[in-house]
């Protein structure tokens, strides 16, 4: 009995060589559906559900010849090709609703003498003449088309994504180094500036140099509940208070401390809680009592006379004016009759003409005023404002946001005012000050600070900025070079900003003897150093400190000298009712 006849189930399983016996079995029985198929031998294959191929070559007699359509690989010979027996399987299962157990069962009939067969036999060639009925289903079902393959989504190539990512990258670090570019130009470019292209870091950004201490804009001075400190800004030297109202009880008012902090207190952040909690506390005091009248002032309010406030108007006006030049010649000589009229006594009187005057054209002028303001050393510049401001001084101090605003929109050239912008970042810590400043945009000057031009526009200063960006012992050699940086340009900008223990010897002892005598205030605020204080005992044979305490109450009754001598006396602990009584005369005198 010949086993070569083959079945492929729905599913493309193929099942066999078994007996044509054993396939008739299965189509019988059901086994094989309708969309099974079957062959024998090399012949094609047809469907169960093909009736008559089925008549035919199944339950009929009519042997299946060679399929000439077939172009598939004959797999059903390899074994037999390669000379090797074909191994049984006994992976029995279900395969598309044939039990594969009844493949294994012998076939009805039987006969074990005759000699084994191969499983494929070997195809029979028929006579071209020889033709064969096929239906075309059959013919489709057998015929081997090549498939076309699915499209692929083509993945970019690792350079693609290399360079995307490289991109991205650059992106997000030209990101940080222009956000960043001052902190980096600091750190890039230490050490003293000497080529024309050198570049500083802005002043502000210095605190966290090694070597430099703002050891005088910094300075606090703490009384339990209470701090005083310098505040420095466009309205001078000013001692400021800072305490907690809610925490501060009446009982407490009545210590000379806190009644100094309560005058000392800043108008500009006084609110009406603080008014009314205050009020409550001294309700009960007398008329004369210094913090009564101090309170009675702040609430009084201080309008302007009819001509200051036509001429504040016509301020207001040019400063909101869209126009960088006003051509006007009836607007132009009114702005002309204000600059004659403007003091120029005070920091911000002088800006305010500066303002002006480059409204009018003149910006040589206007470059000049802050030039003069940068020549000056910051002690002298502090204690120009005193407790007499103008009524421009004012508007100057108000108005301050919108006039550095169109002060650096200007299409002038603007480098005087950017190294002025760096002087306030320098030497002022008035926080709202210190922000308008820090608007301002140095990094074209920053640049050009190594160039003798720049160096000529306020040489003592740009000195400064030069020696902020150096390390402490590259900084203390270049001021040991006396003919570069004379001793008296060093005690008013250098030493009070800088750490210079390393530097102090006997040399700077003249220089000390000399500001004693000639800016007795000064040399007091010089002697904070430690080592400035031994070496003037050491030289002179007497401490700095007896003397002093008179002077400095005299010096409480100019209200330019008023502040800067009062924080000293606070320092001192010289806190008493005198004291308050003449703070409270010098700030509430208008």
């Amino acid at each position: 009995m010949d086993k070569n006849w083959l079945i492929r189930t729905k599913s493309n399983h193929i099942l066999g060589p078994i007996s044509k016996e054993k396939v008739v079995e299965l189509y019988k029985n059901g086994s094989i559906k309708a969309d099974d198929e079957v062959c024998c031998g090399n012949g094609y294959w047809f469907f169960i559900r093909e009736d008559d191929l089925v008549e035919r070559f199944l339950t009929g007699n009519e042997i299946q010849t060679f399929n000439p359509i077939s172009e598939a690989k004959d797999v059903l010979t390899q074994g037999v090709h390669s000379g090797a027996p074909e191994a049984p399987s006994n992976d029995i299962t279900m395969v598309g609703g044939i039990n594969l157990s009844m493949l294994k069962q012998p076939a009805p009939v039987t006969a074990e003498s005759n000699p084994p067969v191969p499983d494929i036999p070997a195809p029979t060639h028929k006579s071209p003449a020889t033709k064969e009925s096929v239906s075309p289903e059959t013919k489709k079902k057998n015929n081997v088309v090549p498939r076309p393959r699915s499209p692929k989504v083509q993945k970019p190539l690792k350079k693609q994504n290399f360079i995307k990512y490289i991109g991205v990258f650059g992106f997000i670090v030209l990101l940080l180094l222009v956000y960043f570019r001052k902190s980096i130009i600091q750190s890039l470019f230490q050490g003293e500036i000497t080529s024309s292209f050198s570049i500083i870091a802005p002043a502000h950004a210095q605190e966290d140099i090694p070597g430099k201490k703002k050891r005088l804009l910094e300075s606090t001075i703490p009384f339990e509940k209470v701090v005083f400190k310098p505040s420095i800004g466009l309205d001078g030297f000013k001692v400021s208070s800072q305490f907690d109202i809610n925490v501060i009880t009446c009982q407490d008012l009545n210590n000379d401390v806190y009644q100094l902090a309560v005058i000392l207190y800043p108008p500009e952040v006084i609110n009406e809680k603080f008014m009314i909690r205050l009020r409550d506390c001294v309700l009960k005091l007398p008329e004369s009592h210094p913090v009564k009248k101090w309170m009675k002032w702040v609430a009084a309010s201080k309008p302007l006379k009819p001509e200051d406030l036509q001429k504040r108007t016509f301020l207001m006006e040019i400063l909101n004016s869209q126009f960088n030049l006003i051509t006007d010649v009836k607007v132009k000589n009114e702005i002309i009759k204000s600059l004659h009229e403007i003091p120029g006594n005070t920091i911000a009187e002088q800006i305010l003409k500066s303002y002006l005057y480059l409204m009018i054209g003149n910006i040589t002028r206007s470059d000049n005023i802050l030039r003069e303001i940068m020549s000056a050393a910051p002690r002298l510049n502090w204690e120009r404002t005193g407790l007499r401001p103008s009524m421009y001084h004012k508007l100057a101090v108000e108005q301050a946001q919108q006039i550095f605003t169109k002060l650096g929109k200007h299409p002038a050239d603007r480098r005087v005012f950017e190294l002025f912008g760096l002087y306030l970042q320098s030497f002022y810590n008035d926080e709202s000050l210190v922000a308008i400043a820090d608007d301002i945009d140095t990094s074209d000057i920053e640049s050009k600070l190594g160039l003798r031009y720049i160096e000529g526009l306020a040489p003592q200063f740009v000195h400064y900025l030069r020696l902020t960006n150096m390390g402490e012992p590259r900084r203390i050699k270049s001021l040991r070079n006396f003919k570069k940086f004379p001793l008296d340009e060093q005690s008013y900008w250098f030493w009070p900003f800088f750490e210079i223990d390393p530097l102090v010897s006997d040399a700077l002892h003249p220089e000390l003897s000399r500001v004693e005598k000639e800016d007795q205030l000064w040399f007091i605020y010089l002697m904070e150093n430690e080592k400035l204080s031994d070496l003037f005992n050491k030289k002179s044979g007497r401490s700095f400190l007896p003397g002093r305490r008179p002077y400095l109450k005299e010096s409480l009754n100019d209200h330019h000298t008023f502040m800067m001598a009062l924080f000293k006396l606070i320092e001192l602990g010289d806190i008493n009712h005198e004291l308050i009584v003449k703070a409270a005369d010098q700030i509430i005198h208008d």
